[in-house]
């Protein structure tokens, strides 16, 4: 830089640059924005080599906003020639790359450049820049006569993921460097196209590229290439293997209608009895999850018994389940007795796995096991069994299932109460019995039980009868079953529980009422909009909404005007369900509320409408007396206009006094 460029600029910048505070240094870049390119360029050069990344990130964006940028490429690009400092090389690679195009003439001019260091930036520049255009002379770089240039070029290419490079890189084999070749068949791999078994797996001769070609034919290899990744299951070198796995899986998920065919399967039960399984089964100790799930897939395929426990126990992951449970299916030595005797040795933990895994593969042979286990010690125990008879459905233990309701252990209970609604299905005989029972005991617990199972059930008259149960509890869950009846005689009881003593059975009525979706409904719910509980008539107005119709929205438009303000908000989600002149109406009326919540809900939903309306009042709404109305109109202002929005945004910025307003604000405008 010389003296006419830096005239003009401030000596307090000047100065603050070689400041020994690494935050004076990174605000005087920020001002060195407000100083030409022409006059600044020396010294944000000399900030992208600060000591402090942070000082050095923020000169190139500095830089880069500049519109005189590209005037200046070459001078940027003559600092990748600075040998004594790494950071200041980064920070000018880091600005070439994203110039974009305006920087390739200059980057292609270079390629040949006379230091092997500048060759390698300009190849890993246009690696990161993935610009298509530049693939030929990245190929050209292939032939480099620096190895790391070769290299290099090699990585990028992959990058890239250009057809174009296949073959020259295909060519580039022939070069008898270990770690060059390695490169280009990682390249090949990130491309991914098809490419001809015989192209790479000459270079499974050499043990330092075996990773590499499996890797390369999981991601570019057919039908054909999968014995001889098979044959990479029995490697030796633990890394190998993995490569192997994983490549397997790849080729027969990509192919599958080919894999088939071809019968490629046999050759992985062909390794049954093998020591291949052997040296398969140490991969599982693996944290690489899908490695393991490669591994327990090909376990599944083999057909190994010895590999049922090692599968039995990674069924402890949700993440394997999904290949677990297919897997042990192809295992002949799953049967009952051998997870009986992995139960009857395993730890807890073990254990909880097998009683899920009964019911995962719906072994109805399990159900001894199963009985056995409601009387573990182990709540999860008896938890896991109760849920596995359900998704068996073994209805022969309903009785057993229903004399759980009454366990010591909430978990269990829930699980015996939702396995006897899905045994319902089944055999509704038998659970109706039970619910028969229930509702006659003294333990009310028992008696809403009995309230949930005969809405299951659809037993209108049970329902009935316990609508007028002494305790609350069991009346709103026999309303909450009487929801799924959905017939008159339904609303008809409804509405009747509108006048219940309880507000909370009160709501549950309301609520189901709207389930119902009748017509018939609507009556008794606009009667209940004079309930003195708010909750209570903002159950009813959400029903009205779901219902629908010119009734409800009248009743929508008066609860708009209650003062309080929960039932102004459940009156304007109800409004959701309508899409109309009039429902937009009523959202603007809502909007000069004094409630600011009622306001901020009803803008939520004119944006969600694109209502034109809201274009006409943004001022409006930015000058409101709310600060949290301010600050919501701020982002859909943002949102809905876009640099549009900076001119209105701006002259807010002026008048507001909230500082997390005036944040939001400035961040908005930072950001544009």
């Amino acid at each position: 830089m010389n003296q006419n460029q830096s005239s003009d600029i401030p000596d307090a910048i000047v100065n603050s640059l070689s400041s020994s505070e690494e935050e004076s240094r990174r605000l005087a870049v920020v001002a060195l924005s407000s100083v030409p390119l022409e006059k600044s360029s020396g010294l944000l050069f000399r900030a992208m080599g600060d000591t402090s990344w942070r000082v050095r990130k923020e000169a190139v964006e500095v830089y880069l906003s500049s519109k005189d940028a590209e005037h200046c490429i070459d001078a940027l690009f003559n600092l990748l020639r600075s040998q004594d400092n790494a950071g200041l090389r980064n920070s000018a690679a880091e600005a070439l790359a994203r110039l974009g195009k305006s920087s390739l003439p200059v980057l292609e001019l270079h390629a040949q450049d006379s230091d092997s260091d500048v060759r390698k930036f300009v190849v890993d520049i246009l690696g990161m820049m993935r610009d298509p255009s530049s693939v030929q002379v990245l190929v050209r770089a292939l032939a480099d006569s620096d190895p790391n240039v070769a290299t290099a070029a090699a990585e990028n290419l992959g990058n890239i993921g250009s057809v174009d490079a296949l073959q020259p890189l295909l060519s580039a084999l022939s070069r008898q460097d270990i770690t060059f070749r390695h490169s280009v068949l990682e390249a090949l791999a990130n491309i991914g196209q098809p490419l001809p078994v015989e192209a790479v797996t000459p270079f499974l001769s050499e043990v330092l590229l075996k990773k590499a070609v499996y890797e390369c034919l999981g991601s570019v290899g057919r039908v054909e290439a999968a014995p001889i990744v098979v044959r990479g299951l029995a490697e030796a070198g633990k890394s190998v293997r993995v490569a192997a796995v994983k490549a397997l899986m790849a080729i027969r998920d990509r192919v599958p209608e080919e894999w088939e065919d071809n019968h490629c399967d046999a050759l992985l039960q062909e390794l049954a009895q093998s020591p291949v399984v052997e040296g398969l089964l140490v991969l599982l100790d693996s944290s690489d999850i899908a490695l393991r799930r490669a591994v327990i897939r090909i376990f599944g395929l083999i057909g190994d018994p010895r590999t049922a426990r090692a599968i039995l126990r990674s069924c402890r992951s949700e993440q394997l389940l999904p290949e677990c449970i297919p897997a042990l299916r192809a295992q002949g030595a799953v049967t009952i007795d051998f997870l009986e005797e992995e139960f009857a040795g395993g730890d807890e933990g073990e254990r909880v796995n097998i009683l899920r895994l009964c019911g995962e593969m719906g072994l109805k042979a399990s159900a001894p096991l199963l009985r056995r286990a409601f009387d573990e010690p182990s709540p999860q125990l008896r938890e896991f069994s109760v849920r596995s008879v359900g998704r068996i459905g073994l209805v022969e233990l309903i009785p057993e299932i229903s004399a759980l309701l009454g366990d010591f252990d909430q978990d269990v209970r829930v699980a015996a109460l939702e396995t006897l609604a899905l045994l319902a299905d089944l055999d509704a005989s038998s659970v109706g019995r039970v619910a028969a029972d229930l509702a006659v005991s003294d333990n009310p617990d028992k008696r809403r039980d009995a309230a949930y199972l005969s809405g299951v059930l659809r037993d209108g008259d049970r329902l009935s009868m316990l609508m007028k149960d002494e305790d609350d509890l069991v009346r709103r869950t026999a309303v909450q079953g009487l929801a799924r009846l959905g017939g008159d005689d339904a609303v008809h009881h409804l509405a009747l529980a509108l006048t219940d003593e309880i507000p909370g059975v009160r709501i549950a009525a309301a609520s189901s009422l709207g389930e119902t979706g009748k017509q018939i409904a609507v009556e008794p719910l606009v009667l209940v909009m004079a309930d003195p509980d708010p909750w209570v008539r903002c159950a009813a107005i959400r029903s009205l909404g779901r219902i629908g119709g010119d009734i409800p929205l009248a009743a929508i438009e008066n609860a708009l005007d209650e003062e309080d303000g929960l039932v102004s908000l459940a009156a304007l989600d109800a409004l959701r369900s309508f899409d109309t002149d009039r429902s937009r109406q009523f959202a603007r009326r809502a909007t000069t509320s004094g409630n600011g919540d009622v306001v901020k809900a009803a803008l939520k939903l004119l944006a969600e409408r694109e209502d034109p309306w809201l274009d006409e009042h943004w001022n409006e709404f930015l000058r409101h007396p709310h600060w949290d109305v301010r600050n919501t109109i701020v982002r859909y202002v943002a949102e809905k206009l876009g640099q549009e929005a900076l001119p209105l945004l701006r002259e807010a910025l002026e008048t507001e006094t909230d500082d997390l307003v005036r944040g939001r604000i400035v961040e908005i405008l930072e950001k544009f």
